[in-house]
């Protein structure tokens, strides 16, 4: 799947800041103020071609939570291509563990958040019934982690198989982690970083800043910090959707035209002949096609990680044209994030293709992508010969 940016026409943003609380036990959170309005500038900049600016609506302390469900119907349902659903403040858990939101009225006490707060099923149902093609909830709060739970249907008051296809939850907290508002700070720890990833890009990654890009960035700064780790869930192909333009891309630039000497050949690939001549020997494919389908079994046996769309694409494609899709994708894949968050990158198709038994199946450009993306997320490729 290639990324592309929302339709203008077509896509809407809701961006809820609470900063203000009646009750003692909340403290209030002026910095969620500055979130929104910032978020909504870079969401609706034209230079980064986002969102359309009629399209994104702020709502700054909404005293109760009916005024969030009625702000929360209206976009969902205008939204035909893409919606984002943005909330910034307190978050909460009842006795049962589930999550709340606050607003203005909001009494905290585990007992009685339930009939104040904002309850994470109301986001979820929403989301859900939109007939928006791409659904992306962001949050940024305390136990903003119970959202991804939620979402995915593994939360112990949700049953069954209740997955939203083509949603994106990003929270800035595992389930039992409080999020991080600097005393003073102009943005919340979390959405500051957002905000620094959406207008400086994001070095060596595509044209488009993809949320799978965002979560990279994210997951990489907040914790050499001291911050939490943010948390996400990407359903099918989320991870490829596409918030602005990357203002950190750069175009490759054309070789030279002056001649170069030819480089030393290497031990691990081949010559465009030898290449030609494995690809066509059906061992060597074979033998690839059964190491592509292996990695598959081992995450899932190993790591509880089901790879379906992986497995999906080698299936109807083959292991080959499946590998050189997903080396030469403009950004990650969902599966390479997930091996790099389980420090399993030993079993992602760039260390299946860089085995010398393979990399003669591939080009010089393909093993050197395979082999620098490896090395960028500190997998030494010595380590999968």
């Amino acid at each position: 799947m290639n990324a592309r940016l929302p339709e203008r026409d077509g896509s809407r943003a809701l961006l809820i800041g609470s900063s203000r609380f009646s009750h003692d036990g909340l403290h209030d959170l002026p910095a969620t103020v500055n979130n929104v309005q910032s978020l909504a500038d870079s969401l609706t900049d034209p230079d980064l071609g986002g969102l359309d600016p009629s399209g994104c609506r702020m709502l700054i302390d909404p005293a109760t939570p009916q005024e969030v469900g009625d702000a929360i119907d209206a976009v969902v349902n205008e939204a035909l291509d893409t919606i984002v659903v943005y909330y910034s403040g307190h978050g909460m858990l009842n006795q049962r563990g589930e999550l709340f939101l606050a607003v203005e009225s909001t009494d905290p006490d585990p007992r009685r958040v339930h009939y104040f707060g904002v309850p994470m099923s109301w986001l979820r149902s929403a989301l859900a019934d939109s007939p928006a093609r791409n659904r992306v909830l962001i949050l940024d709060c305390c136990f903003s982690g119970h959202a991804t739970e939620a979402m995915s249907g593994t939360a112990p008051a949700i049953s069954g198989n209740l997955d939203i296809h083509g949603t994106y939850t990003l929270a800035s907290a595992p389930a039992h982690e409080t999020a991080v508002a600097p005393v003073g700070a102009q943005f919340t720890a979390f959405t500051g970083e957002l905000l620094r990833t959406l207008r400086q890009g994001v070095t060596g990654g595509g044209a488009l800043l993809t949320l799978g890009d965002i979560y990279l960035a994210l997951t990489r700064a907040l914790p050499a910090r001291g911050m939490p780790r943010p948390q996400r869930l990407g359903t099918g192909l989320a991870d490829h959707i596409a918030l602005t333009r990357n203002p950190a891309y750069r175009p490759a630039t054309p070789p030279a035209a002056a001649p170069r000497p030819a480089p030393e050949p290497r031990l691990s690939s081949a010559t465009s002949g030898e290449r030609v001549a494995n690809e066509r020997d059906p061992k060597v494919a074979a033998e690839f096609h059964a190491a592509m389908l292996d990695g598959y079994r081992r995450a899932k046996k190993e790591l509880n990680y089901n790879a379906g769309y992986f497995l999906q694409m080698v299936q109807q494609v083959g292991g080959l044209e499946a590998a050189r899709r997903l080396i030469r994708a403009s950004s990650v894949s969902s599966g390479f994030t997930t091996l790099w968050e389980k420090g399993r990158l030993d079993l992602a198709v760039e260390a299946v293709v860089l085995q010398d038994r393979f990399a003669g199946l591939f080009t010089e450009e393909e093993l050197d992508i395979a082999r620098n993306r490896l090395a960028e997320y500190g997998y030494s490729p010595a380590q999968t010969s």
